[in-house]
């Protein structure tokens, strides 16, 4: 019972936080595909610093992944961040056979 209260108590606060933000979820995808480039594979709204922001993660080559925060209200990229890639090998994922 207490998990499933905890997400909906996580559910209701990213349902404040969207409905906070100035520009949409599309919007800041756009800003951040504008200006970095690459390919989206992960958005996520967040408060950081007590600001709103999207964070839209990117992946720009095989090795490269970006993490880039746009401003929920004002669009505007506050930061991108480059982080290289972790190497998927036999031992950090589970095989299964059938």
């Amino acid at each position: 019972m207490k998990y499933n209260s905890e997400k909906l108590i996580r559910a209701k606060r990213t349902v404040q936080l969207v409905k906070s933000c100035g520009i949409s979820i599309d919007q800041a995808i756009a800003v951040a595909l504008a200006t970095v480039g690459g390919t989206v594979f992960d958005v996520k709204v967040k408060e950081m610093n007590q600001q709103v922001v999207w964070r839209v993660k990117l992946i720009r080559s095989s090795d490269e992944r970006v993490k880039v925060y746009v401003d929920a209200s004002s669009g505007k990229i506050i930061e991108a961040r480059a982080e290289e890639s972790r190497k998927i090998g036999p031992r950090n994922h589970d095989v299964c056979s059938v």
